[in-house]
């Protein structure tokens, strides 16, 4: 047994940052990908939020987020931790299931 629990540990990367965010998924975006995230000890910085995927109800989380990744060094990680960001306006092509939803991009 715990093997198994060293090997999932593992997995992902450690958290070094002071904010941390659950990772719902990932989105194509023109350059790099969007990371749909849930943030866990900062509330104040995401908006609950009933999230849609393939026009198909995905879920409702209390303090989501998108994160800017043009870089995509986020991928395939279950957690984004970081200490600075910085909030981005929306696109003029957003879908209005998401125009309250805070997207930023991670300075540091």
């Amino acid at each position: 047994m715990l093997g198994s629990a060293v090997a999932l540990g593992s997995c992902s990367a450690p958290c070094n940052g002071h904010i941390e965010a659950s990772v719902l998924y990932f989105k194509q975006a023109p350059q790099g990908q969007l990371v749909y995230a849930d943030v866990v000890n900062s509330p104040g910085l995401g908006s609950q939020q009933t999230l849609m995927r393939d026009d198909k109800e995905y879920g409702t989380f209390p303090h989501v987020i998108i994160i800017n990744d043009p870089e995509m060094k986020f991928k395939g990680r279950r957690t984004v931790c970081f200490d600075e960001f910085a909030k981005q306006p929306a696109p003029a092509d957003i879908d209005l299931r998401e125009k309250d939803i805070p997207r930023i991009s991670i300075v540091k």
